[in-house]
């Protein structure tokens, strides 16, 4: 009896009660997104940073901090003339001497901040050295925040401004250098 009274003891003390409980996140929600290629990032945006993280809200901004790669028989995404009257886009750009190539995994809501995770894989290269861009575009919606989660990680989160007027973009993008 001793016994039993001892395992139950111990099991009370174990159990979780009372309301020191975190309250739970808030639910997140799936948001529809486009991913877009053939675009280079301008050697004139942040060219020394290891990493770029942007919210783009007018073609003013993306055009500083990317151009049209144009090829023969070209099939790549781009993004629509008219798109930034209805949508925003989201880069991650990563520098360096090796190709990285992006998978998104998801885009959702959380309240006022979205939450891109996606994953990425990397190929070095004894002598090139690469700027490759993750761009997607999606609908405006009431955000304050972008969080960006690569390979499961918080890696930096980025505030949108709002915008009286469209033609700025957030903090993170920076006028080039002449």
């Amino acid at each position: 009896m001793k016994r039993y009274l001892l395992l139950l003891a111990s099991l009370l003390t174990l159990s979780p009660c009372g309301s020191a409980a975190e309250p739970p996140a808030p639910p997140s929600k799936p948001i529809a997104f486009d991913t877009h290629d053939g675009y280079f990032v301008s050697n004139k945006f942040e060219a020394a940073a290891p990493t770029s993280f942007v919210v783009l809200k007018d073609q003013a901004s993306f055009d500083k901090v990317f151009g049209v790669g144009m090829v023969m028989n070209d099939k790549h995404h781009r993004l629509q003339p008219a798109t930034f009257g209805t949508k925003i886009v989201l880069s991650a750009i990563h520098r360096g001497k090796a190709m990285v190539t992006y998978q998104v995994a998801s885009v959702t809501a959380e309240s006022q901040t979205l939450v891109l995770r996606y994953t990425t894989t990397s190929k070095p290269s004894e002598s090139a050295e690469f700027a490759c861009p993750l761009i997607i575009s999606l609908d405006k919606g009431d955000y304050s925040k972008v969080r960006f989660v690569e390979n499961g990680k918080k890696i930096k989160q980025v505030d949108i401004e709002p915008s009286a007027n469209a033609k700025h973009a957030t903090k993170d993008v920076a006028e080039p250098k002449l």
